[in-house]
């Protein structure tokens, strides 16, 4: 059986409360995720354990991004 490894913590220089509000201002996960420098799936789990709603996906078409987003 193949051995599993615990997955290593990931640490956001952000308070939970701040990404909440952040995300409720309008930024996406893909957005927080580029400006804090993880994976959208890492803060898509925080702002769930603090009780965050996350809004359905591709809701925003039509507005302007407020990060510039890197190239692929």
């Amino acid at each position: 059986m193949a051995q599993r490894h615990k997955r290593q913590p990931v640490r956001i220089a952000a308070t939970p409360d701040e990404l909440a509000q952040r995300y409720r201002d309008g930024a996406s996960l893909y957005d927080l995720a580029i400006l804090f420098g993880c994976d959208s799936s890492c803060i898509r789990r925080v702002l769930v354990a603090h009780g965050v709603e996350i809004r359905p996906r591709g809701g925003g078409h039509g507005k302007l991004n407020r990060f510039i987003r890197r190239p692929l």
